[in-house]
């Protein structure tokens, strides 16, 4: 728990309040005409407005929030005479322009703060990666440091105060119930309401917990502000709309998988399927241990994936591995089929549920993973206890089809090492630092079908899940649905 505990530094901010007032009255429209028309302009002003309240920085640092505004300004234009409020639309971009000619003074405050403790006993805790990068180009001649709340709990920097740029609500409940500092200061602007500290999630359960109260320090707060409507606007984060499911109520087909849609940096989205593991880049290790595979369940916002431009990796790979083996690859191609091929059958024939019960009745600890395993690009079953029962249910004698999966997936390795290796090259020959400026960036690597690498970094995960074509999953494609996320 925090020592000396917890200040909310607010600050006056009419610019602000004016645009979070017309994102207030954009909201408002929408919700009596349902056309969807609204949708953009809101997107892109609520994304301006979660700018400001965490991007503090002056103009001249501050390419986030001249970007925002002019998105807005975008799709203000965008609505000119398609919809009947003018008036509207001319207070949402005079709004989004004030707010990128004046200086927030939320930054003021904080900047005064270090210079009054010195910056060598402070830190500033930015609400993500790409808004530290900022903040930190911003404050570099002052010599102070700028962490992430993940950065701040793995160094521990030997400082008293931590400087959060943002309400509470955005941090997670450590950063005041398991402080690195021995206080912690919140900068907000004052037409952000919500000034409640997080507690310990485990708080509501234990007898005598403490709870964590804040100190308010108001100043430069207008008379003004009084004329102004404040929203206290909870959905004040843009989010992505993922509608509702559209797939069939069915298992899906011996092609088809069970997909999440998810939406990453650059206007790029890709359908995940529920397989074993997939590829991804952390820019934060260093070279060498950047590149690796991680498993899917593991997929988060915030996660870089390596992907195949054009086409799904898996296939390219398969087609690298059969070519290694030479004049061996027929052979060896045709006992992978012949035991797909059947377990494909069975799937049609008795439909996946069925197929699960009875693998798992002769002993198959995996059999979940049957519609996966008929993937002409998935080798074979991890365990090699599954994979014997799964060739004698199919009426194919293992020892053979075992031998030579085994051997497919020790060339598999082979070639992903290979890849893997190619891949740290780029990753150390890239601009990591525009990776993380801007969540996106294309790699090249030299083995054939591999060519055209995306890293991209997750910005959402769908809830449900869609029946899709395998060959569709892991491949991205330009989508625009995540344009307004953070």
């Amino acid at each position: 728990m925090v020592i000396h505990g917890v200040e909310i530094v607010v600050a006056g901010d009419l610019q602000g309040t004016r645009l979070n007032s017309a994102v207030h009255q954009l909201r408002m429209s929408a919700q009596e005409d349902d056309s969807g028309v609204w949708d953009d302009l809101i997107g892109a002003a609520k994304l301006l407005t979660w700018r400001r309240i965490t991007q503090p920085q002056p103009a001249p640092f501050n390419q986030a929030i001249c970007e925002g505004a002019q998105n807005v300004s975008e799709e203000v234009k965008r609505l000119r005479r398609a919809v009947a409020d003018e008036s509207l639309l001319d207070e949402v971009e005079a709004a989004a322009t004030a707010v990128a000619e004046m200086n927030s003074f939320v930054g003021t405050l904080l900047l005064r703060s270090i210079m009054e403790v010195g910056s060598g006993s402070c830190v500033v805790v930015a609400i993500n990666r790409p808004t530290q990068m900022s903040v930190e180009d911003w404050l570099s001649e002052y010599e102070v440091l700028v962490l992430t709340p993940g950065e701040l709990g793995r160094e521990q920097p030997p400082v008293d105060l931590a400087y959060a740029i943002g309400p509470p609500r955005l941090f997670n409940s450590a950063l005041v119930t398991a402080p690195v500092t021995s206080e912690v200061n919140f900068y907000i602007p004052d037409w952000f309401a919500d000034r409640t500290v997080p507690q310990s999630a485990i708080a509501k359960y234990a007898e005598g917990a403490v709870t964590v109260s804040a100190r308010v320090h108001t100043e430069g707060v207008a008379s003004e502000i009084d004329h102004l409507q404040v929203i206290v606007d909870d959905d004040f984060l843009p989010k992505p709309d993922w509608g509702t499911r559209q797939s069939p109520d069915r298992e899906p087909g011996s092609d088809e998988v069970e997909a999440h849609k998810v939406l990453m940096s650059g206007n790029h989205s890709v359908w995940l399927d529920d397989g074993d593991r997939i590829r991804a880049l952390d820019p934060s290790q260093p070279a060498g241990e950047r590149v690796a595979y991680i498993p899917v369940d593991a997929v988060r916002p915030g996660t870089y994936l390596l992907l195949r431009q054009g086409a799904t990796e898996h296939g390219a790979l398969y087609q690298e591995v059969l070519s290694q083996l030479g004049g061996h690859s027929g052979v060896a191609d045709d006992m992978q089929s012949l035991w797909k091929n059947r377990l494909a059958g069975r799937l049609a024939e008795l439909g996946y549920g069925e197929v699960v019960s009875r693998l798992k009745a002769r002993g198959v600890r995996t059999a979940e993973r049957a519609q996966a395993w008929v993937d002409p690009n998935l080798i074979r079953p991890l365990s090699d206890h599954d994979f014997e029962l799964l060739l004698e249910w199919l009426g194919i004698q293992p020892q053979d089809t075992l031998e030579n999966a085994t051997r497919l997936r020790k060339m598999l390795y082979k070639v992903s090492a290979g890849i893997r290796k190619e891949l740290e090259a780029a990753v150390s020959a890239a601009e990591l630092l525009e990776l993380e400026r801007t969540g996106y960036l294309s790699l090249r690597v030299e083995t054939e079908g591999i060519r055209g690498i995306l890293a991209a970094r997750v910005l959402a995960i769908s809830p449900f899940s869609e029946i899709k074509l395998r060959r569709d999953t892991r491949v991205p494609f330009r989508d625009k649905a995540g344009r307004w996320l953070e």
